[in-house]
């Protein structure tokens, strides 16, 4: 929904957004403090990113203006840094997300966990569903496997390979988005495939991430693969919203 209001609103104010004026800031300060509410009032760093990523992704396919991105990216960097400073589970993730090892039996566990699965499955991983996520004695040795850390599995179980082969269909996902949105013939249409495509990059990026240690660790779904109701039904939204801007393309250059 964030994502077709925003669609909706840039392709009317485009034309004033990519002139740059001082005063055409406000949308921008506007979602980077809804953003920051988030990560304040839920502690989620992961949400928070994902919101204010997609705004200034479709925000710079409208104006084609790189420095509201370069704008936006220095508010949301501080932004957090005053979480840091002021959340203490904000500060206790990007402690654990530089050196997780000195916190291995406490808030680190989760992590430490995730890095040894990806690594025990080497190149080829012992095999789809032979992965041990449990001790003999049922104590939970990945946690969250089948939700947060589904990507530690799949790494344990189909190898450095496997992943990379699940990354790539990803990839094609982005890929042909991106390229729905350059055959739409409407502006409202190209922002709205952009959005969501992006949306669906950014939020796998966020999770696959913090599972390798590129960014501190966040809660999201990787998308169709992750256990979570809602999560899958957000992201078949999302097909089904690409699909149909796809179908009215070619449609109407047919």
């Amino acid at each position: 929904m964030l994502t077709v209001l925003l669609a909706g609103c840039l392709r009317e104010k485009r034309e004033v957004l990519a002139q740059g004026r001082l005063k055409d800031f406000g949308p921008l300060l506007f979602i980077w403090g809804g953003a920051m509410l988030v990560l304040v009032e839920t502690n989620d760093l992961g949400s928070a990113l994902l919101y204010f990523g997609i705004f200034l992704a479709m925000l710079y396919v409208a104006t084609a203006r790189i420095a509201f991105v370069a704008i936006g990216a220095v508010l949301f960097v501080a932004g957090s840094a005053g979480a840091y400073t002021m959340i203490p589970h904000v500060r206790e993730r990007v402690q654990v997300w530089l050196d997780p090892w000195p916190h291995v039996h406490t808030t680190g566990y989760q992590i430490t966990q995730s890095l040894y699965s990806i690594s025990s499955g080497g190149f080829g991983g012992s095999g789809l569903g032979k992965g041990v996520v449990t001790t003999t004695g049922g104590n939970t040795l990945i946690p969250s496997a089948n939700t947060d850390f589904i990507y530690s599995t799949l790494a344990q179980e189909l190898g450095l390979i496997g992943v990379a082969a699940l990354l790539l269909v990803y990839m094609l996902f982005v890929a042909r988005g991106m390229r729905i949105a350059m055959i739409a013939d409407d502006g409202f249409s190209k922002l709205l495939a952009a959005g969501l495509t992006f949306s669906f990059a950014l939020q796998t990026f966020i999770i696959v991430g913090g599972i390798l240690r590129l960014i501190p660790l966040t809660g999201i779904t990787l998308p169709f693969v992750s256990y979570g109701g809602s999560s899958v039904v957000a992201n078949f939204i999302l097909l089904a919203g690409l699909l149909l801007i796809s179908n009215r393309a070619n449609a109407l250059r047919t």
